[in-house]
């Protein structure tokens, strides 16, 4: 932001929640967090108002500790937000500030508050009008889930010509919506369906680079055929790695019990080595060296699979990185 020192970054860390607490979604603890979603929690919640009719813009909702990350980045822009129900404790989510799937969604939100914030600072009045514009619309949609099962939404897909694509409504709108204004229009179009969620849901075709300009290629050529191809291509690929990757944990899981299981012995044996030791002592006669013999083994053993389950686990890191370099 062109300050020209850190002490923005020290107004940032000394913010102290209120009463709510932080934003639930960094809650690490929380299961919902952990799979990168927002948890619901009862709070006092705000949304943006708009200056112009005095209403609420209920697409999105923030919680305080985020409202006031945003006052203190953009002291301009204060009091945009406004209580809910009277500043009324209720059950929601927050959509400002999230991690996981809806990251860079929130990073086009501040994007456009930091936006509104510099005209503001230029033209000495603020206009929320575009923050405004770009939360409605996008605020309904839900944000893409980069590869993750999308189950209860509708999806976009081409049932005739290659079954095997789905889009979800985010990507929809970005990179197939667009395509609609273009003369002419890209005749793969025509057989685009707009269907309700279906049950076992769906993985989306368009979140990845990749896979967008597999859909360019095939919008401005129309070659379908070509297309379907590398998706299905992709898509045995990914089943294939997956059977791999699902076979590499269960044997990594086997040889971590293995492991333990030696290592346990190995604790037994010492135990009994060092018994055997102290009964000598008692006895009175001179006690021969402790054999550790028994344990040295199970130590080795341990040590064995601990090393085939590193191996395994580094062949796991370069399958995956394998399908994110070339297939993802």
């Amino acid at each position: 932001m062109g300050q020209p020192d850190l002490s923005l970054l020290g107004e940032v860390s000394s913010i102290d929640p209120d009463r709510d607490g932080i934003c639930p979604n960094f809650n690490m603890e929380d299961p919902v967090v952990k799979n990168g979603g927002r948890p619901e929690v009862v709070r006092t919640w705000y949304c943006l108002q708009d200056p112009k009719t005095g209403s609420l813009i209920e697409e999105m909702t923030a919680c305080s500790f985020c409202v006031a990350h945003i006052n203190v980045l953009f002291p301009c822009l204060k009091r945009i937000f406004a209580p809910i129900a009277n500043g009324q404790r209720l059950l929601a989510t927050c959509d400002l500030m999230t991690q996981g799937n809806g990251q860079q969604r929130c990073i086009e939100i501040v994007d456009q508050m930091a936006a509104v914030a510099q005209s503001t600072l230029e033209t000495k009045t603020r206009d929320i009008t575009p923050l405004i514009d770009f939360v409605r619309k996008w605020g309904p949609i839900p944000a893409c889930q980069q590869g993750k099962l999308v189950s209860g939404q509708k999806q976009y897909s081409f049932p005739s010509t290659v079954p095997e694509f789905t889009a979800c409504e985010e990507c929809y709108v970005r990179h197939i919506e667009p395509l609609y204004s273009q003369s002419p229009q890209p005749a793969i179009l025509a057989h685009l369906e707009e269907q309700e969620a279906k049950p076992g849901g769906f993985l989306c075709d368009l979140f990845s680079p990749r896979l967008q300009s597999y859909f360019t290629d095939a919008s401005r050529t129309n070659d379908i055929s070509t297309f379907r191809q590398k998706l299905m291509a992709r898509n045995n690929k990914m089943q294939e790695i997956e059977i791999q990757l699902r076979r590499m944990k269960q044997e990594i899981q086997q040889l971590k019990a293995q492991e333990r299981m030696h290592r346990n012995q190995m604790i037994v044996a010492q135990s009994q080595a060092r018994i055997r030791s102290t009964q000598w002592a008692v006895s009175g006669w001179t006690a021969p060296p402790i054999d550790w013999g028994i344990t040295n083994v199970e130590m080795a053993k341990a040590n064995e699979k601990a090393m085939q389950a590193a191996i395994l686990q580094d062949s796991m890191t370069d399958l995956e990185n394998e399908w994110i370099r070339y297939w993802k």
